[in-house]
């Protein structure tokens, strides 16, 4: 049995009011690593509180007290923290849920291995657990696969201030994600520290970061699913207090993205306000290699609105939370559209069948916070729809939920009901 949410849209399917965006996890993760290197302490404001972020800081808050951490459901603070524990004097034993334990994370360990790391593996070889012996790395010159996850690189790149030598990296393959590169080099030369990144190297000389307090930005990524419900809307704006454009956050390119999808946005010192001003195209293609968490809403947005895509860069959707692709193809189905790939690197969204919507439409949520946001939009074009697992969204937006019922929808929590396909 799965908890089941009922989400009905307003009836006149117009979307009006404020949305408070949480804060981004993203830069959330990568500056409490960034602390925890520091020599001095230094206030975070407005800290993710995201299960993700609350995981990191729970390991964080532990190292000196228990030798075991878990990393639950949390890529970045496996990630992080299999480079981070390398560093510190100990012995660690970092593991993760079932699904983590099936997330392959050689590349690292390899890479960490080669800076002189002391790290095993404690059930299947590629995969966590990890028995970590913590220690001074000597740093040096290392390459490491750009096509797997950009959290292998920025893991490495947060620790190479400490390395003696500090870091040299070679990037082979196609950079994936490396938006989220650019966000952590960004963030370390906000605490002082420079990197020089030219065609595929990136080169960090030993230092020390530099205490200084820190707001952490709007989530850019948390405000395409409200991107995704104006396209669905008949009409309607948005404002997002906080939200700027210059961000960090490589999914700030969402606006630009919705704008040829017919929503303008207008920035002001508040915010970002988004309006539905026009009609979409029938046929829209995009590559999301340096975006991968926006490819589920406008996936959904797509599909709702009967709107044919091309999508490229899907690659890594299969390595996250669950395989992305299955749970895009799965729930797609029963909009009466498929994802389907076509040559390497292209997968077409096209319409297969009129769907039989007599019944509600349930959405499965395969243990996937995205997959939750995505689909639930889907009230404003079917009037109802009931997503199971709906506690999932406190990976990364806790308060989602309530913004839907701030802006008018009706929520109604049935724990009881079976997971059955619609």
């Amino acid at each position: 049995m799965e908890n089941l949410l009922l989400v009905s849209a307003p009836a006149d399917g117009i979307i009006n009011g404020t949305i408070q965006l949480p804060a981004s996890k993203s830069i959330s993760n990568r500056v409490l690593i960034i602390r925890a290197l520091c020599q001095n302490d230094f206030p975070i404001h407005n800290l993710s509180e995201a299960e993700d972020t609350k995981t990191l800081v729970t390991a964080l808050d532990s190292e000196g007290v228990t030798h075991d951490i878990d990393a639950g459901h949390t890529g970045t603070a496996m990630r992080f923290l299999t480079s981070y524990l390398a560093t510190r004097p100990g012995t660690f034993y970092l593991t993760g849920s079932e699904r983590m334990k099936q997330r392959p994370i050689a590349p690292l360990v390899n890479a960490l291995q080669q800076l002189g790391a002391n790290i095993s593996y404690s059930e299947k070889t590629g995969f966590p657990p990890l028995k970590i012996k913590g220690q001074k790395l000597r740093g040096g010159k290392i390459q490491i696969d750009a096509g797997i996850s950009s959290q292998f690189i920025s893991s490495l790149l947060l620790i190479a201030p400490s390395l003696e030598e500090g870091l040299e990296i070679t990037l082979s393959g196609i950079p994936v994600s490396s938006e989220y590169i650019k966000m952590t080099l960004g963030l370390m030369s906000n605490f002082g520290i420079e990197a020089r990144w030219e065609r595929n190297v990136i080169k960090i000389l030993p230092g020390k970061y530099q205490a200084h307090e820190i707001t952490i930005e709007r989530d850019w990524s948390g405000a395409s699913y409200f991107y995704e419900l104006l396209l669905l809307s008949e009409k309607g704006s948005l404002f997002f207090p906080g939200l700027s454009a210059k961000s960090l956050q490589g999914d700030e390119i969402l606006w630009q993205w919705f704008g040829h999808l017919g929503i303008t946005t207008r920035f002001t010192q508040e915010g970002a306000y988004a309006e539905k001003t026009k009609g979409h195209p029938e046929f829209v293609s995009f590559s999301f290699i340096e975006n991968p968490d926006l490819a589920q809403a406008m996936a959904m947005a797509f599909a709702g609105n009967d709107i044919q895509a091309v999508f490229r860069g899907l690659e890594t959707l299969p390595l996250k939370e669950t395989d992305r692709i299955k749970a895009l193809q799965g729930e797609l189905v029963k909009l009466g559209f498929s994802l389907a790939a076509r040559e390497e690197g292209i997968w077409q969204l096209r319409k297969t069948a009129w769907p039989q919507l007599q019944r509600q439409v349930n959405f499965k949520t395969y243990n996937d916070h995205r997959m939750a946001m995505a689909c639930a939009p889907l009230a404003l074009k079917l009037g109802q729809v009931g997503i199971y697992d709906p506690e999932v969204v406190n990976k990364s937006f806790p308060g989602y939920w309530d913004c839907l019922r701030q802006i008018g929808f009706k929520l109604i929590f049935d724990a009881q009901k079976e997971s059955t396909d619609s």
